[in-house]
């Protein structure tokens, strides 16, 4: 699908300024400037982000106190803890850290991940009774939770404590728990309310969290940190040198799940992952975490582990786990030092992983002949496919079908034996709010719910036609000619011979990146092909150099060898869009070519 080039815009006078009282080149000042950074402390606070300036006391964040106070009354009291989390890698990792403080802290503590295939997302009343059944005095959840008030309920009703650690978006009514830890909670009067039940007048008095965008693992890292000291030397005061060297194992922790749940990397989340990441793998590591490395593509001072490399290497392996019903496997990963059984769940766990890029590619195959067969690809404003495809994995390929055709989609998957309701997975394109649509189309549906751009729903098999339709006349009328086309985002146009090594590795210190710190992408204009070819096992990716000006670069373009035909009528320059990197291999510049055309006049 052909792409609309949106060049940012930015303040020169203010990038020159950076420049020279950071002391970096142009370019990176440049990028500074086109993501907002304002002032030239701001770009020297963003560049040297780090842990002891940024990180900020737990007992800053709301009920974390309250929380910590209760979980070391539970451990004091031999008390039967139950650490209850998510079954994605922020929950996983959230598990983990709190799961491993309350074991250094003496506590009889277990864990208890919910099947996604047979119980799916957040706090479920029937695993609250099965637990109380069990024994379980102290509930302690993990990445869910916010909106459990019927399952607070139950928990009461079983004489089961509940605390609660979320960072989800809070409804009004709060769930009736003894604890409840949330960055974007606010303290009124002593007491920690959500901010969707005050008047404006009280919320401008009310004592907000500074940054309120922590994931799940953070603020059980909090929790943790939370626990150390008032267990050791009370508030504000140093942990024991023994439980620091544990919360720098959680730090890796944090950083691995806030990489993985794409909350914006800025503030607090951009120095918890910049430091972070060098603890996930060190030489007191876990033997889990080990074998997680040595099947995830890590080879010894050649890998950086970066953000990117915890995104697309770490991230899915754990994942994986979870989208295919066996999340307890990650946590007994994670938290193994019996070197035989980690070693087994490692290689269990990469063979999961597998599993699942081959049900995505299959799904995928088949998802794209029903476009081929059933729709205009071109003119259609939505697909809504179905078939007998996995719920774990339809997310992935919606989105990722989404990205290929840019308009909305829905996928489908539906029961072999038709004995139970078909499960969906949405996606959308920016700016279309996919939430409004489908609730315009609810009277097909069980139930569904998510947000703008990504939901999740419920249907019965027979409404499928019926709900399609509306679906994609909603879209049809609604959707705008510009959210039809997709966009790139260009951070500048710049020559090839401005990516110099040390330009290159200022642009690399502006990592962590992702979500709200993507890697920067530039253009290149009137630029020389040659040497083309494709390559990779089954020859998908694209490869060239990329001349201009006397200066060349080589260029990889991943699952794009239709690019090797579609080029050789251009004997012309082109323009390129592209992200710049080191190569681990060779150490040579190279570029990720992301799109191109023929060059403008």
């Amino acid at each position: 699908m052909a792409k609309r080039w949106i060049i940012c815009k930015y303040d020169n006078e203010l990038a020159r300024s950076i420049s020279i009282s950071a002391q970096i080149s142009d370019l990176t000042a440049v990028l500074l400037a086109a993501r907002g950074i304002q002032t030239c402390d701001a770009a020297r606070a963003f560049l040297n982000a780090n842990l002891k300036d940024h990180l900020r006391e737990p007992f800053l964040l709301p009920g974390c106190r309250e929380v910590a106070e209760h979980l070391l009354d539970a451990v004091n009291r031999k008390q039967k803890i139950v650490v209850y989390g998510d079954y994605d890698v922020d929950g996983i990792t959230g598990i983990v850290i709190l799961r491993q403080t309350l074991k250094d802290l003496g506590a009889d503590v277990d864990y208890y991940v919910p099947s996604r295939l047979d119980e799916g997302y957040g706090l479920h009343s029937e695993a609250v009774i099965k637990l109380a059944q069990n024994g379980i005095n102290v509930i302690v959840t993990v990445d869910c939770g916010i909106s459990s008030v019927e399952e607070a309920k139950t928990a009461a009703e079983y004489g089961i404590k509940l605390l609660i650690t979320d960072h989800h978006t809070p409804g009004t009514e709060l769930p009736n728990a003894a604890a409840i830890a949330h960055p974007q909670l606010v303290r009124l009067a002593g007491k920690c309310v959500s901010v969707q039940s005050l008047t404006p007048e009280e919320i401008e008095t009310a004592e907000k969290y500074p940054f309120p965008l922590l994931c799940g693992s953070a603020v059980a890292l909090k929790v943790a940190w939370a626990l150390g000291q008032l267990a050791f030397n009370g508030p504000g005061k140093p942990v024991s040198p023994q439980f620091r060297e544990r919360l720098t194992e959680m730090l890796g922790l944090a950083a691995l799940g806030t990489v993985a749940d794409f909350v914006p990397l800025q503030d607090e989340n951009r120095a918890l992952v910049r430091g972070g990441l060098q603890y996930l793998h060190s030489p007191k590591s876990s033997a889990g975490l080990k074998q997680l490395f040595a099947v995830s593509k890590y080879v010894e001072g050649k890998t950086r582990v970066d953000s990117e490399y915890a995104a697309f290497q770490l991230a899915p392996r754990l994942n994986a786990a979870g989208r295919l019903g066996q999340a307890g496997l990650a946590v007994e990963l994670l938290i193994g030092n019996d070197l035989t059984r980690v070693t087994e769940i490692a290689k269990e766990i990469d063979e999961l992983n597998e599993s699942r890029k081959m049900l995505e590619k299959r799904i995928a195959k088949e998802a794209e002949q029903q476009i081929h067969d059933q729709f205009d690809s071109v003119h259609d404003s939505a697909f809504v496919l179905s078939g007998d495809w996995h719920r774990g994995v339809i997310g992935i390929v919606a989105g990722r079908l989404v990205e290929q055709f840019h308009r909305p989609v829905i996928l489908l998957g539906k029961d072999k034996m038709g004995n139970i309701p078909a499960v969906g997975s949405a996606r959308s394109t920016s700016g279309f709010n996919l939430y409004t649509a489908l609730e315009a189309c609810r009277q097909f549906l069980i139930r569904f719910g998510g947000h703008e751009a990504a939901a999740g729903l419920t249907i019965d098999e027979k409404e499928i036609d019926s709900f399609r339709a509306a679906f994609c006349d909603i879209v049809a009328k609604r959707i705008t000619e510009e959210e039809r086309i997709a966009e790139l985002l260009i951070d500048g146009v710049f020559p090839l011979g401005a990516f110099t090594r040390s330009t290159v590795e200022q642009i690399l210190s502006l990592a962590p990146f992702g979500s709200a710190n993507p890697r920067p992408v530039f253009a290149a204009e009137k630029v020389l092909v040659q040497n083309a070819k494709t390559m990779g096992k089954d020859n998908n990716h694209f490869a060239a150099e990329f001349h201009q000006h006397g200066i060349a670069l080589r260029g990889i373009a991943f699952n794009r060898k239709n690019w090797f035909d579609e080029m050789q009528p251009y004997h012309e320059p082109i323009d390129i869009a592209f992200k710049v990197r080191i190569s681990d291999f060779n150490h040579q510049i190279e570029l990720d070519i992301l799109d191109w055309k023929r060059a403008t006049s």
